[in-house]
């Protein structure tokens, strides 16, 4: 290591520096390659990072561009992702672009840096299940001409790594229109990286319809590489449709409701037991279900645009009103205080940026990032003001979390993965993009016991097929939407709310 410091003092002073200079220095020597590829100072380095507060995170945004069919990876600054002098920083920067042509955000080479990803999705882009300690949990839909599957990747845009993860291997007969919810989070204690799937076969007849086939619950474990199968919640809990995820205090939490279902009712509850929204949680390590109250004025209203969300390191909820075409259209954001108690609910603020506001992207240090009918918005609360970095895309591809760098997945062989995923694969070829709807959305049935018949019943015994009518995305969004074809501004305009 060295003749005049300790190897102590060497780790230390190394688990200190960034991840693009410890890939660097790797080059140094073969021991130092070999130090700094180590599972203990893997861990070394995240823990000092996580416990850094001085340095901010980044912001990864991603969104799909309609006119170049690209899907676009980048890191923006937490404290200011969409500057206002961005556009005038390199007053000699030469645009490709034609002059008559809008220029955008990404045109100009500053405040972002770009991502490769390393695979193309065969649909317009990735379903991003969520975001941990560095690692970026993505899956990608089979085409439709063959039994449902997903392919899952983990991605560290960081050290440029991903791995392809095994296919969970319950392959859905075509008859059923699987609508399934994902999570990804981190366990400390076992030092474990997992992912839940949660799929629920809604298939063509009154008998799958009414719930009689049980959900099928699926861990993926990073340290076995395996899937293996659980009970599951039981039929009360129906996870509200176009849900994402969040991971916070140890659990993935979805919206969902809650109540009997009684397929007799035409509001598809019992009068004794009618519905209420909750956050429905999974704990990663115990591998159980829980239920979370939301604010009590929320709890019995339905005709909200609702998702749950994260603010730091707060659990958070945004609720919004129905129409989202009335010049009255927001947004409302609730932090949970105190985690796990209903009653430290805190409202924070309103968004209000007049019709068309579709749905709520991300939030950085003071701004919140809103989608209004596929133009990208900023919104600062406290001043009420909102701007337009000229970003237009497909609007439910809008992606953006907070991301911080690490090592993680540097000492996994690339082809350890990979060789249990082949099958998964092999299969797709060069994949040609097909537009494939995936619900996201999906009601909880009878689980559990009858999960393992079931795969074995799903992968002998295939039903008819039966082709669905339509076309749609899948979304990450709460409300789907086209993207709008107003033509994009230079630079940003500000406008003051209305009050």
């Amino acid at each position: 290591m060295s003749d005049y410091m300790p190897t102590e003092v060497v780790v230390d002073i190394l688990s200190r520096l960034p991840v693009k200079t410890l890939i660097r220095f790797r080059c140094v020597s073969k021991t130092w390659f070999s130090l700094i590829s180590t599972h203990d100072f893997i861990t070394m380095h995240l823990n000092r990072t996580l416990s850094n507060t001085k340095d901010p995170p980044y912001l990864l945004f991603r969104h799909f561009n309609e006119e170049t069919e690209k899907e676009n990876f980048a890191f923006l600054s937490y404290e200011d992702p969409f500057p206002d002098d961005h556009f005038s920083k390199h007053p000699n920067f030469v645009n490709p672009k034609p002059y008559w042509q809008p220029y955008e955000f990404f045109d100009y080479p500053s405040d972002f840096i770009e991502l490769d990803c390393p695979y193309k999705s065969s649909n317009e882009f990735w379903l991003i299940v969520g975001i941990s300690n560095g690692l970026v949990c993505m899956v990608d839909d089979t085409p439709s001409n063959t039994p449902y599957d997903i392919v899952p990747i983990l991605w560290n845009p960081s050290i440029h790594k991903s791995v392809f993860l095994p296919s969970p291997g319950v392959r859905l007969p075509s008859s059923y229109e699987p609508m399934e919810y994902l999570g990804f989070g981190y366990d400390p204690i076992t030092d474990d990286y997992k992912v839940v799937r949660l799929v629920y076969l809604h298939g063509w007849d009154e008998r799958s319809f009414q719930g009689e086939e049980p959900s099928v619950v699926q861990i993926y474990s990073l340290r076995s590489n395996a899937w293996r199968t659980i009970p599951g919640p039981g039929h009360r809990y129906i996870i509200k449709e176009q849900s994402l995820s969040v991971f916070v205090n140890g659990s993935v939490h979805w919206l969902a409701h809650v109540g009997n279902v009684d397929t007799d009712s035409e509001d598809d509850y019992s009068d004794d037991d009618p519905p209420c929204n909750v956050i429905f949680t999974f704990n990663i390590r115990d591998e159980v279900f829980h239920k979370m109250d939301v604010p009590k004025y929320y709890e019995d209203t339905f005709d909200l645009n609702m998702m749950v969300a994260l603010i730091g390191d707060k659990l958070a909820l945004v609720p919004g009103n129905f129409n989202l075409w009335s010049s009255k259209a927001c947004y409302s954001v609730w932090v949970m205080k105190e985690y796990g108690l209903a009653e430290s609910w805190t409202k924070l603020y309103n968004i209000r940026i007049g019709p068309d506001l579709e749905n709520v992207v991300g939030f950085a240090k003071n701004e919140v990032i809103v989608n209004k009918y596929g133009t990208l918005l900023s919104y600062n609360p406290r001043k009420r003001e909102r701007s337009d970095p000229g970003i237009e895309a497909l609007s439910t591809s809008f992606y953006m979390d907070t991301y911080i760098e690490s090592l993680v997945l540097l000492n996994v062989e690339d082809d350890a993965l990979r060789k249990q995923a082949k099958a998964s694969t092999a299969s797709k070829g060069i994949r040609a993009k097909v537009k494939r709807k995936r619900k996201v959305g999906v009601s909880f049935k009878q689980a559990g016991k009858g999960s393992a018949g079931l795969m074995q019943k799903l992968m002998l015994k295939p039903r008819k097929s039966r082709k669905i009518e339509g076309s749609a995305t899948r979304t990450h969004t709460l409300q789907t939407g086209e993207s709008s074809s107003k033509q994009m501004k230079k630079g940003k305009n500000k406008t003051k709310e209305v009050a």
